[in-house]
């Protein structure tokens, strides 16, 4: 079962690969549209413009990760396949001739480009490596244990 530090690593390093992956969003908005963002200006972007919505998944597994850091014992350990899944779903690669998530469409190319996208991804897979692993690792699976994760946080959260 995940201990709190391992809960901290992979929060920690979803934060920086979350970072990362704004960097390069960042840059390719102001590239596209001739212009420099100020910090402020990046925030509300990041929630509110179509450019960036494929992050925004991204962004939501991480308050997930955040919310369920506190729950009960038997429910961490429960839940801990889940967590890896959801993570996995995000940063595995599409399958043979899939085109892939929105996000997985972005982001290869990132990895593939960004020293810091890609630093940032293997920092998460070493962070992953402590978690258990989900018994089925299919796409549909995956995408199932995120939706449970996503459940589970909500329902930690309103019985706070």
């Amino acid at each position: 079962m995940p201990n709190t530090a391992d809960w901290q690593a992979l929060a920690s390093a979803l934060r920086e690969l979350h970072r990362a992956l704004m960097d390069c969003a960042r840059r390719d908005y102001e590239r596209k549209h001739a212009l420099k963002l100020e910090p402020g200006e990046q925030l509300r972007l990041l929630t509110t413009d179509p450019f960036f919505d494929w992050l925004r998944g991204l962004s939501e597994l991480m308050v997930d990760i955040d919310l369920l850091q506190d729950a009960e014992a038997p429910e961490v350990e429960e839940i801990a396949p889940a967590v890896r899944a959801a993570v996995e779903h995000f940063i595995a690669p599409p399958g043979p001739g899939e085109p892939g998530t929105a996000f997985a469409q972005h982001y290869w190319p990132s990895l593939h480009e960004d020293p810091h996208v890609a630093m940032a991804h293997a920092g998460v897979k070493l962070a992953l490596e402590s978690w258990p692993r989900p018994r089925k690792t299919d796409a549909a699976s995956l995408l199932h244990e995120r939706h449970r994760l996503a459940e589970k946080a909500r329902h930690n959260t309103r019985h706070r």
